[in-house]
């Protein structure tokens, strides 16, 4: 070993106790008094870790731990003490943790598994040894398994390739010691100390595992029983795992010769191996790839789960331990995913024996699950329009229990005519037959688009990570997918958000949305006319110039709803107002705003601007955190942009106050920033009036959510998740021989019919009839569009819009383009029944609008999805101005005609899921989006 191991280990030992509590600091520090006489497995550990790292000396231990924070120190009793008394091991006896049997200086860590002693009991019931017979080896088992569904186990794929291996379209059991029988694997879910009970249940099939270079996941199918045992499954963690999270791994820890001294092993471990044990640690980070946890493990706990011992849910699954260095599990993110592929595999896995169609002469010859079917093979394979074709010799493959015909029907035009159930059932098979693609992300139904276009023909949609030519096939050595599952046509793409996510299957879990929010009965918000000042206008046209009027006016106070805000000449414009010591200022916003990305890149973070405007005013600044997420008063965002002035003035509109949302340029004054403007911003619509009670209106449904903020106890923060979309790669429609169009402001006074609109208080209520008032023409262009995740009484919203195309009315509906997550919301629109040939997606689309017979206008931060109509804060105006509703039409139609049709560029790659909270910037052509807005929640 190297002096950086020896550092490296220390430096681990310092991430450990800095992770750990309070309470359990205390622990170590205790056995860390100077003169203070350490036990001998202090001892006998120090010159253990020192043997690891080819250390020639002890050096002294510190006093405390506040010598932790600096270097690494040499290794020595300190790094011995936190990982003995900060990551302790317990046994376990008659299905309940013995609380006594770690070392007696770990007081804190047997507090904590005592108060939360029936979460932790309920896990240990799910978690079993893998054991095996017929193996030829000395151990009787080689890792750990936990039941992630009803009679299905999860593992490492590096335990299962210890007894399964990839055969034909499915998987086997390999061959054992005697090689005229393959290997048994049973689970046993007791294996505990001093118990010759067992609970053991066969595995009878293995349901996938993941390739090589994949995540370390396999999933591996119980025989079916009457018992309870094996069928009560442990709940993965939805959260996006934090550090310094308390955890335990539960596992079988196995007597490993790989330790560098298997006396101290003895130790530490109580000379108990191959027995079920709680080690508990903490979270010492994570990304999007790997948790990184603290708790003590040996081989054999590899396929444990890392589970929160405050929930009882599974935030990894533990795979890998680097002696005094690091534990390693798979985010229970990465495995919600490879389980929504084993549940597909599950459903399509008992397809029927069938005659094979004609055209395929072979033989089918049976043994136990596996069927092997030998035909001469020819695929025929489209790639963006362009047909391959490529023979394969005739060969075997083995399937479990599944015959799928590849071949084109017979009478080409029954491809056309596919029904539901026929088309479900050609799914099934289809994820059967490509179970062992590591290149297929999801297999899912829909329909064929040709040159970029949806089209009505039914079709088996199969996701890969990218599409590439006939000739790289084949220099790849990669059959070809097939066009054609059982007569019905399918379609290769790249892989969306949802595909990526695992949200394709149809079994998911199904969302839920909440809200806390308590009505307002005392601030209604009712429709009124009078008289007001306004400038209606947009963005990027005029955004800045007149938010930079609007803040440069201020007198008294400014009043400010938002959900992102770093743009650095809007943050300066907002100190600008307020610079008298008299002057106030309010604010409600929602921390964690991404400013990745190259427009966004010397934005100041959420944080950084309260901190900006607190050093400014000090006492005469008003904030709160908004109060979102699963146990805040709003469903996932504090959405809305809204800013009010001296009580008599209020800024509305679609965007926050980002340098995406409110660029600081003025195409219409300056000829340098018209050419390129409109293809790097966001399109928005905004709006300034001019009225004291709809300013004042608007200010006390702020003044009123600060408070109500302030008053719910104070939460970690929620990072939402971000994924990464290739919204820069989408081609922009914009003239190539023109300049770009920009509106100017219609600006003026009179009286105004005008409806205030806030979610969750009354959007739905208001916006239904206000669509069933149209008689002509309605116009919608939302950044959102989603007609699948639906929730509340959202349904109600996209009934209505239906309901008015079906009346023959000129419904044109355009929506934010985030590249292969086109064909998601393309499809649900088409399923749901809406023309196709109404519907455009937009580039760098932000607008949330609605315009009804060119003589209403909806203006606001409203997205259609049932959080954005419903669940989360938002608010928007409804004019029922002719002049005002023109002004939007006009920018309407002038985006509809240069946009285009709708269509998928099947050449962009697949987006990327982040983890939440890494500040990593997009790659050239990427635009980081929240996840959330993506999927359409």
């Amino acid at each position: 070993m190297t002096v950086g191991d020896t550092h490296r280990i220390g430096t681990v030992a310092s991430r450990i106790a800095d992770a750990s509590s309070a309470d359990v600091r205390a622990d170590i520090n205790a056995m860390l008094v100077p003169g203070k006489a350490q036990p001998t497995w202090v001892k006998r550990a120090s010159k253990a870790i020192e043997a690891r790292v080819g250390a020639a000396g002890s050096a002294p231990a510190p006093a405390t731990l506040e010598g932790l924070g600096g270097p690494a120190p040499p290794v020595g009793e300190l790094e011995t003490i936190v990982f003995a008394i900060g990551t302790p091991v317990f046994v376990v006896r008659n299905g309940i943790v013995d609380i006594d049997s770690a070392r007696a200086e770990a007081i804190a860590w047997r507090k904590l598994l005592d108060a939360n002693s029936a979460t932790v009991t309920r896990t240990l019931l799910s978690v079993g040894r893998i054991d095996v017979e017929n193996y030829g080896e000395d151990s009787p088992f080689v890792g750990t398994g936990w039941v992630i569904d009803d009679g299905l186990v999860v593992t490492n794929r590096h335990v299962a390739t210890l007894f399964a291996e990839a055969s034909g379209a499915g998987f086997t059991f390999r061959l054992g010691f005697d090689a005229r029988r393959p290997i048994g694997v049973r689970v046993d879910f007791l294996e505990e100390l001093d118990n010759q009970a067992s609970a053991e249940i066969p595995v009878e099939r293995i349901v996938w595992m993941a390739p090589e270079g994949g995540p370390d996941v396999a999933f591996l199918k119980l025989a079916t029983t009457d018992s309870i045992v094996g069928r009560r499954r442990l709940p993965l963690s939805a959260e996006a795992p934090r550090t310094k999270l308390p955890v335990a791994v539960v596992g079988y820890p196995a007597r490993d010769t790989r330790f560098s001294d298997i006396a101290l092993a003895e130790k530490i471990f109580g000379g108990v191996f191959d027995k079920k044990r709680v080690a508990v640690g903490t979270l010492l980070g994570a990304n999007d790839e790997v948790v990184t946890h603290s708790c003590s493990t040996l081989g054999g706990n590899s396929g444990s789960p890392v589970v929160d011992i405050g929930t009882g849910e599974v935030v990894g699954l533990h795979y890998r331990g680097v002696e005094f260095v690091e534990n390693d599990a798979v985010p229970a993110a990465v495995v919600k995913r490879c389980l929504a592929r084993a549940r597909a595999l599950l459903d399509g896995g008992s397809i029927d024996m069938a005659e094979t169609k004609a055209g395929n002469t072979g033989t089918i010859t049976a043994q136990g699950s596996a069927v092997s079917i030998t035909i001469p093979l020819k695929i025929t394979v489209e790639l963006g329009g362009t047909a391959f074709q490529a023979t394969v010799d005739a060969g075997t493959v083995t399937s479990p229990a599944a015959t799928v015909s590849t071949a084109a029907p017979a009478d080409p035009g029954a491809a056309a005519v596919v029904d539901q159930p026929r088309l479900m059932e050609a799914v099934r098979k289809a994820r059967a037959l490509l179970a062992n693609r590591d290149d297929v992300v999801a297999i899912k139904p829909g329909y064929r688009f040709e040159n970029g276009e949806i089209t009505d023909q039914r079709a088996v949609v199969i996701s890969v990570k990218g599409k590439v030519g006939m000739g790289s096939l084949q220099s790849r050595g990669v059959v070809p997918l097939p066009s054609y599952i059982d007569g019905v046509r399918t379609d290769v793409t790249v892989a969306s958000t949802a595909d990526l996510m695992g949200e394709s299957t149809g079994d998911e879990a199904p969302k839920t949305w909440h809200t806390n929010y308590q009505p307002r009965p005392d601030l209604p918000l009712d429709r009124r006319k009078a008289q007001m000042g306004f400038v209606i206008h947009s963005g990027p046209d005029a955004g800045w110039p007149q938010l930079q009027k609007f803040l440069s006016s201020t007198k008294k106070s400014l009043a400010i709803a938002m959900y992102e805000f770093g743009a650095p000449h809007v943050v300066e414009g907002v100190l600008n107002a307020v610079n008298v010591q008299a002057e106030t200022i309010a604010m409600v916003l929602q921390l964690g705003g991404n400013i990745t990305g190259s427009i966004k890149k010397d934005d100041f973070t959420d944080v950084e601007t309260v901190e900006k405007i607190r050093d400014k005013k000090g006492a005469k600044f008003q904030f709160a955190a908004a109060s979102t997420g699963k146990n805040g008063i709003f469903d996932s965002a504090y959405h809305i942009k809204v800013a009010v002035r001296d009580h008599a003035s209020v800024w509305l509109s679609s965007g926050s106050w980002q340098s995406s949302n409110q660029p600081n340029v003025d195409p219409i004054a300056n000829a340098d920033e018209a050419g390129s403007a409109l293809r790097l911003y966001n399109r928005e619509w905004h709006v300034i009036l001019d009225n004291d009670d709809l300013a004042t209106l608007f200010e006390e449904h702020i003044l009123r959510d600060l408070a109500d903020a302030k008053a719910v106890p104070e939460a970690p923060a929620e990072l939402e998740p971000i994924v990464f979309v290739p919204a820069d790669m989408v081609r922009d429609q914009l003239e190539a021989s023109a300049r770009p169009r920009y509106f100017k402001p219609l600006a003026g006074k009179r009286s105004l019919d005008v409806h205030p609109v806030l979610t969750p208080d009354n959007y739905i209520a208001t916006v239904v009839p206000f669509i069933q008032s149209a008689r002509r023409t309605v116009y919608f262009q939302n950044q959102s569009f989603n007609t699948k995740t639906i929730g509340g009484d959202y349904r109600g919203l996209l009934d209505t819009l239906l309901a008015k195309q079906r009346e023959g009315l000129d419904v044109r509906i355009i929506f934010r383009s985030f590249g292969s997550d086109d064909r998601d919301t393309l499809t649900g629109a088409k399923d749901f029944g809406f023309d196709m040939s109404w519907i455009r997606s937009q580039k760098n689309c932000h607008t949330k609008g609605i315009i009804i017979d060119g003589e209403a206008v909806l203006v606001g931060s409203h997205n259609w999805t049932t959080s954005g109509t419903g669940f989360n804060r938002d608010a928007s105006l409804i004019f029922y101005d002719r002049d005002i509703a023109r002004f939007y039409e006009e920018l309407f139609l002038y985006d509809w005609g240069r946009i285009g049709k709708a269509k998928l560029d099947e050449s962009l790659p697949p987006p990327i899921i982040m983890t939440p909270g890494t500040e990593t910037t997009p790659p050239v052509g990427y635009v980081a989006v929240p996840l959330a807005t993506v999927l359409g929640r």
